[in-house]
């Protein structure tokens, strides 16, 4: 069964969430807080759980566009049909995963 990679963290993720918990738990040891320091532990941790995806879902999808914008860059034309500008696809100002418009003159390549 495929899991659904938005509700797990992955890679250097897991570790820091793990992290939280094993020195949280450490200090609600040392200072004897059990009761409602793990309290504290479990709202510290589903935040933290919650900004990790948050970012681990940016950079999951910004290298999604970069893969795409590097198909997409196979499909560019040599110059731009509306000014002749030559074309490059570091150049282009991409407006969406596949589609690109000319730096000069701002037509839809």
């Amino acid at each position: 069964m495929e899991e659904d990679r938005g509700e797990i963290l992955v890679g250097p993720w897991k570790q820091i969430h793990s992290a939280i918990w094993l020195i949280g738990l450490a200090i609600l040891f040392w200072k004897g807080w059990l009761w409602p320091g793990i309290l504290v532990l479990i709202a510290i941790s589903s935040l933290t759980q919650a900004a990790l995806q948050l970012i681990g879902n940016r950079q999951e999808a910004r290298q999604a566009a970069q893969a795409a914008r590097a198909k997409g860059a196979d499909r560019l034309p040599a110059t731009c049909p509306q000014c002749g500008a030559p074309i490059s696809a570091a150049e282009v100002r991409w407006t969406g995963e596949t589609t690109a418009d000319c730096p000069y003159c701002g037509s839809h390549l």
